[in-house]
């Protein structure tokens, strides 16, 4: 699968990859394959040249083919002889072979016949996205497989794997399957914009992920993680948690079983709102909301003989005297006769 994203440079270079004035081979920076930039907008809009002036067999062969120096020298002996010796047409060729033939080179795995498709889509341009306008012949100018299978389901062509590969099936395993990958599946499983060979969704349906979790918890879901550790990844990255469970998950959890950190001694201040980060919208503002279970206040501990209904409880309480139990605001004097 991937070596079709890989080697589909070929779709997309095939109808004009590399001829003219403007044109310069270069080293892609950091050491990279060689990049040859070449602008199409010139020879198609400027000189109004069709693909095949250069990719002469492209409606008559099984392969495009590239343009050839006898075919570039129609124009460039003139041309050429202004022109800085890497700016010649000479500097694609190595004598009779196309420089950049490695943009247009299918992989043996492949099978691709492009008389056979432009016998039905006479468009370049349908394959070949914004090849008139492309200045530089890169990765940017690739046919990519999602393009093929689109192409292939809009016309109801076959699209198994079989019809564009000779040994990839859907049982066939990627390379880097091979090493760790039950370990370090999950990153790739997470991306947005994942490479050919990592986008899941070509072999495996989203159900299959439910299936195998149901049965096999991630390696990091150990008994600390079901006790403590969970609930500080969710506060850091509830969206980690979200690719498998949905908010009701946590909800029926802890209908039952309260965290660990939720007791008198180790949660929350006098004035703490904390519950905030679970519980919101509050369904109240009295006590009860969150201490369900805890019994009447009514008969609370009396005050000592020598208090008064008209002290500020406050003004002790909770600042140089301990206080033992959150402070909602209310009178001290209702449950505290």
């Amino acid at each position: 699968m991937g070596l079709l994203s890989r080697s589909s440079a070929a779709l997309a270079a095939a109808l004009g990859l590399a001829l003219g004035a403007g044109c310069m081979f270069l080293e892609a920076l950091g050491g990279g394959p060689e990049v040859f930039a070449f602008s199409h907008d010139l020879h198609v809009a400027g000189e109004g040249l069709d693909c095949v002036s250069c990719h002469e067999s492209a409606l008559v062969a099984a392969e495009a083919g590239m343009p050839g120096p006898d075919a570039c020298a129609v124009c460039h002996d003139e041309l050429d002889t202004e022109a800085a010796p890497e700016r010649r047409v000479a500097a694609l060729f190595d004598g009779p072979a196309f420089r950049a033939a490695f943009a247009s080179r299918l992989d043996d795995e492949l099978v691709f016949d492009h008389l056979a498709h432009v016998s039905y889509v006479t468009d370049c341009a349908a394959c070949h996205t914004g090849i008139a306008t492309n200045e530089v012949i890169d990765a940017s100018i690739a046919v990519d497989m999602a393009a093929c299978e689109r192409c292939h389901a809009e016309r109801q062509a076959p699209n198994e794997c079989a019809t564009c590969h000779r040994e990839i099936t859907r049982d066939w395993r990627p390379p880097d399957h091979a090493f760790d990958w039950k370990r370090l599946h999950g990153r790739a499983c997470k991306r947005d914009d994942p490479p050919a060979l990592q986008d899941c969704a070509l072999c495996h349906e989203e159900s299959s992920c439910a299936a195998c979790h149901r049965v096999e918890e991630p390696e990091s879901h150990d008994h600390f993680f079901r006790l403590r550790g969970h609930g500080f990844l969710a506060a850091m990255d509830r969206t980690s948690c979200a690719t498998c469970h949905e908010p009701a998950t946590c909800d029926r959890c802890h209908a039952e079983n309260e965290p660990l950190s939720h007791s008198p001694a180790t949660f929350g201040g006098t004035r703490s709102n904390h519950c905030l980060t679970c519980h919101f919208p509050l369904e109240g503002e009295g006590c009860a909301v969150c201490h369900q279970a805890t019994p009447s206040h009514a008969l609370g501990s009396p005050k000592p003989d020598w208090h008064t209904p008209a002290m500020d409880c406050r003004s002790c309480h909770g600042l140089s005297l301990p206080l033992s139990h959150a402070d909602d605001g209310s009178n001290c004097n209702l449950c505290h006769p």
